[in-house]
């Protein structure tokens, strides 16, 4: 199926606007459809909430068929497997206090140089907190993580893996098939995935990758801020404690004893963000008519080409992943990065400059804060050209200095 990036573009209101800036800043967060936009107001002109009254059959039904929507994007098991969060975040703060109870002094836990502080910090605490040890897994000079490092890292003792799948900072994707065979082979760890980039860029299916958890937030993929999903196998998510107690998480309660509800809803305490799952229910549905990889080849290209062209600028370096990606990140070696992005930024130039919360990751590049363009497809190639022109002003300026 061809994809059309004018039609696609049609879309989003934020690019019909006139003051709309070149927005290249998409691995952050994707702009909104308007069909999320309306699916979201038409909630709030509604009465109730869901899973209360007989009068809301309305929005429980879209709620849960939300759910079974986000299963089928992943292949999950069943819509039961689908647990409503606030973000990555909150999912994978779910998993690591969840299995708190489980861990003990000298257990070992293994992430990367290459997480996110969404998974990288949280495993700290928690490491903290029970005695664990934490073993970060290196990667090696084209972004991948050392197979052998982990397979030399794999024990008896190592309960938790929890991965990136593709990185915000470089965009490189990670071979998680591969490395989650080799936890299987060497250990009995669960596994956990953080699929916060991935969940836009590749097909995933939870079930061919074998993975115990898997965490990704709607806002990377035109849906809501604010929503998240964790999934993973039954047993997995069985094992898990509830990080909340309160309502609608619960089946009985009496003054003798609390009887939990069952999965999703024993690890959704308290009022849902309704309007955000009802409206992310709606952009999953207009998906369903985006051709996935042709859209998503668009946006490769289009940083591709960004790649090619900044390769012969001097004092340019590129961290290119290497898989092609739709992230773009550089540095300009005389230049400090936020300078140049306050310039583009002036020309509305919508990009992202820092640590990109991945502070061990920008160290292991060897940088201190690094530039980062993004692409999505509703960018063009009139975005690119509209980029090196701001780049082209701004080095001039910065280089008068």
């Amino acid at each position: 199926m061809s994809f059309d990036v004018q039609q696609f573009r049609q879309y989003f209101p934020y690019l019909q606007s006139a003051d709309a800036a070149i927005y290249l800043d998409s691995a952050a967060t994707a702009l909104k459809p308007q069909i999320l936009i309306e699916a979201t107001v038409q909630f709030y002109q509604s009465a109730g909430s869901v899973h209360r009254s007989q009068y809301e059959e309305k929005q429980t039904a879209l709620y849960e068929q939300a759910r079974q929507h986000c299963a089928e994007l992943i292949n999950a098991e069943s819509s039961q497997h689908i647990i409503w969060t606030s973000g990555t975040t909150h999912a994978i703060n779910l998993v690591a206090y969840g299995l708190l109870s489980e861990l003990k002094e000298n257990d070992e836990i293994l992430i990367s140089e290459a997480d996110h502080h969404a998974n990288f910090v949280t495993w700290h605490e928690i490491a903290k907190k029970c005695g664990a040890k934490i073993k970060i897994l290196p990667i090696l000079d084209n972004w991948l993580i050392d197979e052998n490092a982990l397979i030399q890292a794999l024990n008896t003792q190592t309960k938790i893996v929890a991965l990136n799948f593709i990185s915000n900072v470089t965009g490189t994707e990670q071979p998680l098939k591969r490395l989650i065979e080799l936890v299987r082979q060497y250990s009995n760890a669960l596994v956990l995935v953080d699929a916060a980039q991935a969940i836009s860029h590749v097909p995933i299916d939870l079930q061919d990758l074998d993975a115990d958890y898997i965490a990704f937030s709607a806002h990377k993929l035109y849906g809501p801020n604010g929503l998240g999903v964790l999934s993973g196998k039954l047993n997995a998510l069985t094992r898990l404690q509830p990080l909340l107690y309160g309502g609608k998480m619960i089946e009985q309660v009496s003054h003798e004893n609390i009887v939990f509800a069952p999965l999703p809803y024993r690890l959704e305490a308290g009022t849902p963000n309704i309007a955000s799952v009802i409206g992310f229910n709606a952009t999953l549905t207009w998906l369903k008519n985006i051709p996935f990889q042709a859209a998503e080849n668009h946006a490769i290209q289009l940083a591709e080409t960004v790649k090619a062209r900044l390769a012969h600028y001097a004092h340019c370096r590129l961290f290119n992943s290497p898989q092609p990606s739709t992230i773009v990140c550089f540095v300009f070696n005389n230049i400090a990065s936020a300078d140049l992005a306050t310039l583009l930024a002036e020309q509305r130039i919508a990009l992202r400059t820092g640590e990109h919360c991945a502070q061990p990751y920008i160290a292991r590049l060897g940088q201190s804060s690094t530039l980062r363009l993004s692409f999505a497809p509703y960018n063009t190639e009139q975005d690119v050209n509209a980029f090196f022109t701001a780049l082209d002003k701004s080095l001039s300026l910065l280089n008068e200095e």
